[in-house]
């Protein structure tokens, strides 16, 4: 039993990973239809080029909206696992832009660039 839920977790993350894009674009409608002046960014192993499939999608939200409204919103679409959704205001983006890289949802998503799956 425990090995038939890992493998449907297995193929739901594979198809997310595939089809990332096609998410990016959902989250990026969600969260510009709560803030049109809202930015998203992601950050992380994906952002980088470096994620597996076990790895989760780190997406930045930078807005001054609460956190739980965004996120409720995300929810309700069905974003969630392997989704990490961090909602910070403007001035918190440069203490994640020291940590790492930063990629602008809009251009990734735009252009399917989001790094290959290894």
């Amino acid at each position: 039993m425990s090995e038939k839920i890992l493998v449907e977790e297995a193929r739901r993350r594979a198809e997310i990973f595939k089809n990332l894009p096609r998410y990016l674009r959902i989250i990026m409608k969600t969260v510009k239809e709560l803030d049109k002046d809202a930015e998203l960014y992601l950050f992380g192993s994906v952002a980088e080029g470096k994620h597996l499939l076990s790895s989760d999608i780190d997406i930045l939200v930078v807005t001054d909206l609460p956190p739980a409204e965004v996120l409720s919103a995300l929810w309700s679409r069905g974003i969630k696992d392997p989704f990490e959704i961090h909602v910070i205001t403007r001035e918190m983006v440069e203490v994640y832009r020291k940590r790492g890289k930063l990629v602008r949802i809009a251009a990734a998503s735009a252009r399917g660039n989001t790094g290959q799956m290894r």
